[in-house]
């Protein structure tokens, strides 16, 4: 029941009791649909393609026949290098975020009969979807070095961009309120009813423009359009940062109970949650 950072007052409820299955259905599409779909164009040896070369499909992101791809023994890794790693992570979340609106995809996951209604459990959980991936683009400042200006995440760098993606989607769609310079009392304000509307359409038309550089080995476009989404300004950096770094909080450690005889009677004990209590249970477990 800790307060989770940067959830407003009236979320934490809401986001306390749905964020695990809000999580499995971001990673369940992230990890089979994002990861797993998708074409990369290939000169698969000389004068060989693996699409029709003399008819090259046409791009949706500009309408027209695509004019790079990749040749003969090049790879998605050697063509984007460093960035490609996250790039592709921000890819796979971005697919995650463009489907979990899909009410019969919710329902495949369990949650739901199918229908749309954003006022359900079903549609709670959606709103949670996309509350937990900007809270995480927030979060994600922690990981961002300020002398080398680098992210030092992939996963995270991508949850940054796809923040950004919301941020810059309109319609007050998503927004920081808060009032203190400080931004101690910062919160993110998601409105659930505009994601059909204003945050699956951008995330959408982001994804495109990922996928489409990708598939077709456009590095110019891909690298300017990543770096771009992913540049922390300032603000971020001298002023939200710092009270993200600040209200960190430890990760969390698991520690294994263990079973005692007391006279006829089994107890279960345990320890508290840090490197001390761990090594308690562990030699205790040996002891017993």
């Amino acid at each position: 029941k800790e307060p989770v950072p940067f959830i407003a007052a009236s979320d934490q409820d809401v986001y306390d009791k749905y964020k695990d299955e809000a999580f499995e259905v971001q990673v369940g599409l992230h990890e089979l649909l994002g990861h797993g779909c998708g074409k990369m164009l290939q000169e698969t040896s000389p004068g060989k393609y693996n699409f029709d070369i003399s008819n090259p499909p046409i791009s949706p992101v500009d309408n027209k026949p695509v004019s790079t791809w990749y040749k003969p023994g090049e790879t998605w890794g050697t063509v984007f290098g460093g960035m490609g790693p996250s790039y592709e992570e921000c890819r796979a979340e971005s697919v995650a975020m463009s489907l979990c609106p899909d009410f019969e995809i919710l329902k495949i996951f369990g949650y739901g009969d199918g229908k749309a209604d954003i006022h359900s459990e079903a549609g709670d959980i959606l709103y949670v979807c996309y509350l937990q991936m900007a809270r995480a683009g927030v979060a994600a400042l922690q990981f961002w070095d300020p002398a080398s200006r680098r992210h030092g995440q992939a996963h995270m760098q991508a949850r940054f961009a796809i923040l950004q993606v919301f941020l810059r989607a309109g319609g007050d769609f998503c927004k920081f309120e808060y009032t203190k310079d400080d931004l101690s009392d910062l919160t993110i304000a998601l409105d659930r009813s505009k994601i059909e509307s204003h945050g699956r359409p951008a995330i959408n038309k982001f994804l495109q423009q990922l996928h489409v550089f990708k598939a077709t080995a456009d590095l110019k476009r891909g690298k300017a359009l990543y770096e771009d989404i992913t540049s922390v300004d300032e603000w971020y950096a001298t002023k939200l940062r710092p009270e993200v770094v600040r209200q960190a909080k430890p990760r969390k450690v698991f520690v294994q109970a263990n079973t005692v005889l007391e006279g006829d009677d089994v107890v279960l004990k345990e320890y508290e949650p840090t490197p001390e209590g761990m090594i308690q249970s562990f030699a205790e477990r040996e002891y017993i």
